[in-house]
């Protein structure tokens, strides 16, 4: 397992798409160069909420499919969480910026903010993407890239995980596109409320394998992610730097 930054992510994506991106990250080499000698028709960053490092060893055999995926092409990373928040981390992952230096603390912040991330990049530059987020999150990409399907929070996080893949399982069905981002919240869900993680892990698998069915069949790339570490009951402040995975596969 390699260590990188997770603000090196989109700079990586930018470099394999030759567009500008303003980060002082640099690329991962061994990435890229993984990336221009498959030459994918299409990348899918699919970040699973709350998915560390602890969540995914401790729960191996229920996320066999990530497993075997980071096992397929020996490409397994981690990298040190940029903020315990969904959003700014996002934001980071999408921008290769510190959160002080993108501002972007709630999913309003991005409409107003000047900073483009690498899907609108990607998209001003002729490279059509796609995003599969809440409703939130969404509204605020709504005209600024060429698909954005939002999903309406609710009780069982396991309908709108289901709702997520099904709306990534449907745009991957359009042969313009070439960068999609979804996001999986059940792990995040069941570690808030004391749950049992084993249901969500296996629940988050069963997408999973289904995701990378399709993207198998567009002879696609799969980025998958944590974005900050799993706020576990009974877990102390200092497990919050529990570094997060990154698995790059071509299923």
């Amino acid at each position: 397992m390699h260590a990188i930054s997770l603000l090196q992510i989109a700079p990586t994506l930018a470099a394999y798409f030759n567009v500008p991106l303003n980060s002082p990250a640099r690329p991962v080499a061994s990435i890229l160069n993984f990336m221009r000698a498959r030459k994918p028709n299409v990348v899918v960053l699919v970040v699973i909420d709350s998915l560390d490092l602890s969540i995914y060893s401790e729960f191996a055999a229920e996320l066999e499919v990530l497993h075997r995926l980071a096992e397929r092409d020996r490409r397994l990373f981690s990298f040190e969480p940029i903020s315990n928040h969904t959003t700014p981390a996002f934001a980071s992952l999408l921008t290769g910026l510190e959160p002080e230096s993108h501002g972007i603390v709630v999913s309003a912040d991005v409409a107003t903010s000047k900073i483009k991330s690498i899907l609108e990049i990607l998209d001003d530059e002729g490279t059509p993407t796609a995003a599969v987020l809440d409703t939130n999150g969404a509204e605020p990409l709504l005209g600024r890239m060429s698909y954005v399907f939002g999903v309406e929070n609710r009780e069982d996080i396991v309908e709108y995980d289901e709702e997520i893949k099904t709306h990534t399982l449907f745009v991957l069905q359009k042969q313009d596109l070439r960068f999609v981002l979804a996001h999986l919240r059940s792990i995040d869900r069941f570690a808030h409320r004391g749950w049992d993680l084993r249901v969500a892990a296996h629940v988050t698998n069963e997408n999973m394998r289904t995701i990378a069915d399709a993207v198998s069949e567009r002879n696609g790339m799969l980025f998958i992610c944590g974005d900050h570490a799993a706020h576990r009951k009974n877990r102390k402040a200092a497990h919050a730097k529990i570094p997060v995975p990154l698995i790059v596969a071509a299923p």
